[in-house]
């Protein structure tokens, strides 16, 4: 079920913000099957029933969930209304957000991009938008940002790389966006002020559900609603309730594992297919980062202990409970790849931490 057509979400800040691809150029291929074109006001589990908002009603005897996430927005009262309004303040999340960025930067020669959050999405755009010409800030509160994103020794290896790239304002919050004239004045918790032609938040992203959840919704380890029966979740909107914290992954590649496992799941139940087992993360995922190409697989943001086994090229092991449950490098393809047949076992057969010096300078 969907209101718009399905489209590859990884393209929105790679392509489709600087003009390289069109839009229905990033639309994937038609579904199989009947597609309602309708969006969903509520589900009643105990009915077993779907409400939409055309004021339509679907009965189901099992139902997934797949509603993704939405950009964490800013704090209140941080941007003016006259910002807000402007369009030159977006997400990029969505394609109306890539055609709303690329209006704005089409307004100026060499135009000035600020981009608050260095996390994925952040930490890609900032090169994608130099590669194009823009005279790039990239910001964020922490002052090695993208600990929780990629992990320390990664995130430290970044942060050296974005000093070199661009224009950096680590450790500092931003505190009031303002419109003046055509420019949009930022001021950060130092008193250091920005002028600039666009902003791009990059605070990560929130689960996205209708009533009766309107956020996450937790699943055991085969992807089945904690709190409903005949309910799964995927994807960006599932939080998932084993192995320690709750947990969420919300990229492109393991939302696509995860909604394939919660079918398996489904049928499953249902007598029609045998059991498909425990969740465990191992989709590959990967972004260009200035000079670097970052790769990682299985769970990288959920464990106890970060490892670097190699510094030359850079590979951390992620791991937790005595298991590898996600590994990641910078320019390092062949490492990564190597360690797939091994996540999510134990971590007595891991080799130790190699000594290798690093040759890539502060």
């Amino acid at each position: 079920m969907q209101k718009n057509a399905p489209y590859n979400r990884t393209l929105v800040n790679k392509a489709v913000a600087t003009g390289l691809i069109d839009t229905h150029q990033a639309q994937l291929p038609p579904l199989p099957g009947g597609v309602v074109r309708d969006s969903v006001r509520a589900v009643d589990p105990l009915e077993q029933t779907v409400h939409l908002r055309s004021g339509a009603r679907l009965d189901y005897d099992a139902l997934i969930v797949a509603t993704g996430s939405a950009p964490r927005p800013l704090p209140s009262g941080i941007a003016s209304p006259a910002t807000l309004d402007s369009g030159q303040m977006t997400h990029l999340h969505s394609l109306d957000d890539a055609l709303r960025m690329r209006a704005a930067l089409a307004v100026t020669t060499s135009p000035r991009g600020l981009i608050y959050g260095a996390g994925m999405i952040g930490a890609e755009t900032s090169g994608i938008l130099r590669d194009a010409g823009c005279r790039v800030t990239l910001a964020a509160e922490a002052p090695v940002p993208g600990v929780t994103a990629f992990g320390a020794p990664v995130a430290e290896r970044l942060a050296r790389a974005h000093r070199r790239a661009v224009t950096t304002r680590f450790g500092h919050t931003l505190t009031h966006l303002d419109l003046e004239k055509n420019e949009v004045r930022a001021e950060f918790s130092d008193g250091h002020v920005a002028t600039v032609d666009l902003v791009i938040t990059a605070l990560g992203t929130i689960a996205v559900s209708p009533s009766p959840w309107n956020g996450p919704i937790t699943v055991d380890h085969r992807l089945r609603s904690r709190t409903h029966d005949h309910i799964y979740a995927a994807g960006g909107v599932a939080a998932h309730e084993s192995d320690g914290p709750t947990w969420r992954i919300d990229h492109w590649s393991d939302a696509e594992a995860q909604g394939v496992h919660a079918a398996r799941s489904l049928l499953a139940s249902t007598g029609l297919a045998g059991s498909p087992g425990v969740y465990r993360p191992r989709a590959l995922y990967s972004a260009q980062i200035h000079q670097h190409l970052y790769l990682a697989a299985g769970h990288t943001g959920h464990s106890e202990n970060v490892r670097t086994i190699s510094t030359v090229p850079l590979v951390p092991t992620h791991e937790r409970a005595g298991q590898l449950i996600g590994v990641s490098g910078l320019d390092a393809g062949a490492a990564v790849m190597n360690h797939l047949p091994r996540l999510h076992t134990s971590l007595a057969s891991m080799p130790r931490a190699e000594s290798t010096p690093s040759t890539d300078t502060p």
